[in-house]
């Protein structure tokens, strides 16, 4: 028969091998899970200190205020008399426009689509009255006019962006070419 001490020897690298075997797969679960944590709340790394106020009317409309904190009566007050109503509030997340060709503060992704909003209006409050807009259509990506805006602008040309985004094209003048993705919404300042 063979040695009693020679057979825990061998026996005894067994048992440490399945040890090391357990140790190393808790260390790589437990690595596995932080980093699928990790991916899993990248958009919470994105969220800005900014909070946004989404208004959505029957067409499936938004218009998406931020910050919401300086939201003013005035605009509030237009916004609704458009037909529109208050949809959801919460942290604004940084995002491009389908083409990944401009880049804002907007509503997550989830909560557009839990909305069925596909085409809205950005309004980014500056100072009292001084608004920055964006338009976001699917079709053409996102819009990101460079001129600030007093809300009687404002005024006057939401109107005209909710009309493009039923169909309703301006009329172009003699000569002037059609525009088709990426094409610019006109947001005149007079």
């Amino acid at each position: 028969m063979d040695d009693p001490r020679r057979a825990d020897r061998r026996n005894s690298h067994r048992r440490a091998l399945p040890r090391r075997s357990w140790g190393a797969a808790v260390k790589l679960t437990a690595f596995l899970c932080v980093w699928l944590w990790s991916l899993s709340s990248a958009p919470s790394v994105l969220a800005s200190d900014y909070r946004y106020q989404l208004f959505k009317n029957p067409e499936k409309f938004g218009i998406l205020v931020f910050p919401a904190e300086s939201l003013f009566p005035d605009l509030e007050s237009y916004v609704l008399s458009l037909g529109f109503a208050s949809a959801d509030s919460g942290d604004a997340v940084m995002r491009f426009g389908t083409e990944r060709e401009n880049q804002t503060y907007m509503m997550p992704e989830p909560v557009q689509k839990k909305h069925q909003i596909e085409k809205f209006i950005i309004l980014q409050i500056l100072s009292d009255k001084s608004l920055m807009v964006g338009i976001y259509d699917p079709e053409w990506g996102l819009t990101l006019p460079q001129a600030i805006y007093q809300l009687d602008e404002v005024k006057k040309n939401i109107p005209k962006s909710l009309d493009v985004f039923r169909g309703k094209m301006p009329e172009k003048k003699p000569g002037e070419k059609k525009e088709g993705r990426g094409q610019n919404i006109d947001w005149k300042l007079n």
